[in-house]
């Protein structure tokens, strides 16, 4: 299982974003069930707040039609939801990294994914997640099987 991070989201429905086709290859792999990804609550919300927020896309969406994408996504997306056993965990994270300020957010995510046994989370922002043990981050070529060179930044 792969948790699917926020921008993985958001460029799939952004036709102007450089990573459109191989986002949405994704999306559209989870939907035929050749790809076993899921997503948590937090990434719902964080794609709503940026696609509706025009300080962050070119074309936001009006706040109806970024629910009716969420409904859409939550269809055929498994949304996992460790909230209560994740919060108990977060300060080992936090602990582990030193985190603080607006990291705690990917932060929270790694808490999440280790309470749900996720080891890999698709996403464009490698280096969020770089230094927690037994995470690892993938493209979305790398999930759908394309070849292309390991994250590296």
């Amino acid at each position: 299982m792969i948790l699917v991070d926020t921008n993985v989201l958001v460029y799939a429905v952004n036709s102007d974003a450089p990573k459109h086709t191989s986002c949405r290859a994704l999306v559209e792999a989870v939907r035929a069930g050749e790809v076993q990804c899921a997503l948590v609550p937090q990434v719902l919300l964080e794609f709503h707040a940026i696609v509706t927020d025009g300080r962050r896309v070119t074309r936001p969406l009006a706040p109806e039609t970024a629910q009716e994408v969420v409904r859409a996504l939550r269809g055929f997306f498994p949304v996992l939801d460790a909230c209560r056993e994740a919060l108990e965990y977060l300060p080992v994270v936090v602990v582990e990294k030193g985190i603080s300020g607006g990291d705690i957010f990917d932060a929270w995510l790694v808490a999440q994914m280790r309470v749900l046994g996720i080891d890999r989370i698709c996403t464009y922002n490698a280096k969020d997640f770089m230094g927690y043990t037994g995470i690892r981050a993938v493209r979305p070529e790398e999930a759908l099987g394309v070849h292309n060179p390991p994250l590296a930044e």
